[in-house]
């Protein structure tokens, strides 16, 4: 038998006899069943969930699964009255288990990062994984800060990067998802993996005859898309400038923002100032994006931290060229593939010429072929199965020991 133990910073709410979690995860625990014969699923409880929730007891495989919801403590406060009790019961549940995965990545409440400080005070194999560099984050965040606010987000960012570094040099497997957190985080562990994270199965990429059919029957104006937070690290309002930009030089352009974030209403504000053909419908379902982004012509983006955000796979599976700010992540998804045109960070101005340069329809043509062609190798069953594995082959525990 293989028993996984997962702490992760996934939300799940709900009454305790008919818990909801998050719709990827949901898709996520799926997978991690297909490859454990047990899963031990230790996540966060939240009143009022963000996003798209869906019912525990719909996962295949849920007579083989068990979530353990724990509380949110993100002011030091609240960590500290907590800290002790959850460290015993983490300590327990690593007692039980075969492998020890922690999805890392905070410094108050992070509960993952306390486990893999017990599995390594315990001297137990474990793995880490994160998607993006959360001091990182927090250091760009303090800029946009005054006074008490901008030392106290300084000081826990300083924090935080001493303490997630700790834990990564004790780890025996590091699973850092994307280029950006791969080649921060590399340096740190003794063994680490570039590894990613996606919820789309082969199925829901667009097909090739699908593609050329809106290549070929292309008019309008060109469609601009992104999905994510609207939040500074994302760079949503030099999103919004470079789109106002680029409707000023002359360009028929459409563009939409799924999602919603703190800088939501700023952004609309400045779109509307700008008299900028911009939507912002706000967070939709999932899948209602994916089915909207594959009628789109490109998808654009300013992200400005340490990050490797799935919105650019999710992009790239559904043949749309990724236009944005430079950084090794979407330099390796294109790998070498003209699925897209990256300039340097904070250069609205390039960015806008990028986007101009879309309306030549032969090269919007070529860009999105080469897109679909780099997105294909990214899908859920693949990337769970790459991570399982790795997983299985480096932190087995040794009950002997």
């Amino acid at each position: 038998m293989s028993k996984l133990l997962l702490v992760l910073p996934v939300e799940v709410g709900g009454a305790a006899d008919s818990l909801e979690i998050e719709a990827q995860a949901h898709n996520g625990l799926r997978l991690w069943l297909s490859h454990f014969d047990t899963v031990v699923a230790v996540c966060l409880y939240k009143t009022k969930p963000r996003g798209q929730m869906l019912p525990i007891s719909t996962i295949d495989g849920i007579e083989r699964l068990r979530v353990i919801p724990l509380p949110e403590a993100w002011l030091p406060h609240q960590f500290a009255s907590k800290l002790f009790a959850i460290s015993k019961f983490l300590a327990e549940e690593i007692e039980k288990a075969d492998y020890l995965h922690f999805g890392i990545g905070g410094l108050w409440g992070d509960w993952a990062s306390v486990g893999a400080i017990v599995a390594a005070l315990k001297r137990r194999p474990f793995a880490v994984w994160t998607d993006h560099v959360e001091s990182n984050a927090h250091f760009a965040s303090a800029l946009a800060k005054r006074g008490i606010a901008r030392l106290y987000t300084t000081g826990t960012a300083a924090m935080m990067a001493i303490y997630e570094r700790a834990i990564i040099r004790r780890a025996d497997l590091g699973l850092f998802h994307g280029a950006d957190c791969f080649q921060a985080y590399a340096p740190l562990n003794k063994n680490p993996h570039l590894v990613h994270n996606i919820h789309i199965g082969a199925n829901e990429h667009i097909t090739l005859d699908r593609l050329r059919e809106r290549l070929r029957d292309r008019r309008g104006p060109l469609k601009i898309g992104y999905a994510g937070r609207a939040a500074a690290e994302k760079g949503t309002l030099d999103w919004v400038e470079a789109i106002s930009l680029a409707a000023r030089s002359g360009v028929d352009v459409d563009a939409t923002w799924f999602g919603a974030g703190p800088e939501l209403d700023i952004a609309r504000q400045k779109a509307l100032q700008a008299n900028a053909p911009i939507h912002f419908p706000g967070a939709l379902p999932h899948s209602d994006v994916l089915n909207a982004l594959k009628t789109f012509d490109a998808f654009v983006f300013c992200h400005k931290t340490l990050e490797s955000p799935r919105c650019l796979i999710e992009a790239l599976s559904c043949g749309l060229p990724i236009v944005g700010y430079r950084s090794p992540y979407p330099e390796d998804l294109l790998s070498g593939l003209s699925g897209g045109i990256l300039v340097e960070q904070n250069s609205i101005a390039s960015l806008s010429h990028a986007i101009v340069s879309l309306c030549d329809r032969e090269r919007l043509a070529t860009l999105s072929l080469a897109a679909r062609s780099a997105g294909s190798r990214f899908t859920d069953e693949a990337v769970f199965a790459h991570r399982s594995e790795l997983i299985k082959r480096y932190v087995k525990i040794n009950r002997q020991t």
